[in-house]
């Protein structure tokens, strides 16, 4: 093609045809600012749909771990009312001055239980790397951002601090009334009926029981709740790529 061109624009040359070859290079110029064009064009369609095919991926990969969190959660959650229905038997059975039984030792054990919150963030790691704006759907973009940086945030700063609050306990409280401690096993009291009316374990036993409540109802609505509804919305998205 271009030696096409240049035969063409020698054969004006030697004619003397100055008018002609103006207008030659006028559409030669034309022609090749259109080639470019087309060119520029294809490239970014290409990139677009390298960039939608990205999209897909993450947005699939955000669903896996979305579920991963609610398994998670509900795991959590399953710790959480094993400690209060522990608590609740301990200060049944103060309440009604049961004498020492070593099947309570298993309920001294749970209540201090404290599994911690692993969000699986590997997707929207990917996504925030790679630029938010690779999520085509303004509202599901602003979706994604809120449940990972306001819900999962404040759920991480909760579990946090329900962490530091029982490492104060472990270290003020159950150092003095039990023999040893053991997260994940029974404890012993050195002395059962002292602590039968100790007002602070009394105390503490009420305090866990409504520290846990909101939190099992701020995991079932915020945690569940919030990444079953990010799901569907990232399940609508993908269905109508597909139509």
């Amino acid at each position: 093609m271009i030696k096409f061109f240049k035969i063409i624009r020698q054969k004006l040359l030697s004619e003397n045809k100055f008018s002609k070859y103006l207008l030659y290079a006028i559409g030669e110029i034309v022609l090749v600012v259109i080639g470019i064009l087309i060119a520029l064009q294809i490239k970014n369609l290409n990139e677009n749909r390298k960039l939608e095919k990205l999209e897909i991926i993450l947005l699939k990969e955000i669903q896996d771990n979305l579920r991963a969190d609610i398994q998670d959660i509900k795991f959590n959650i399953d710790f959480h009312e094993t400690g209060i229905q522990s608590a609740n038997i301990i200060l049944s059975s103060f309440e009604n001055e049961l004498p020492y039984n070593d099947t309570l030792n298993k309920h001294y054990g749970k209540v201090p239980m404290i599994p911690r919150f692993q969000p699986t963030e590997n997707a929207y790691n990917s996504l925030n790397k790679e630029g938010m704006r690779i999520i085509q759907n303004d509202s599901l973009r602003n979706a994604i951002s809120h449940h990972y940086e306001i819900t999962v945030s404040f759920l991480m700063d909760w579990n946090d601090a329900e962490w530091n609050t029982q490492m104060q306990d472990h270290r003020e409280l159950y150092r003095k009334y039990f023999k040893s401690f053991n997260f994940w096993g029974d404890l012993v009291p050195v002395d059962y009926n002292s602590l039968m009316k100790n007002q602070e374990y009394k105390n503490y036993l009420n305090n866990r029981i409504g520290w846990l409540t909101p939190i099992i109802g701020m995991y079932k609505s915020e945690g569940i709740g919030g990444a079953e509804k990010l799901i569907d919305l990232i399940e609508n998205e993908l269905e109508n790529r597909e139509k």
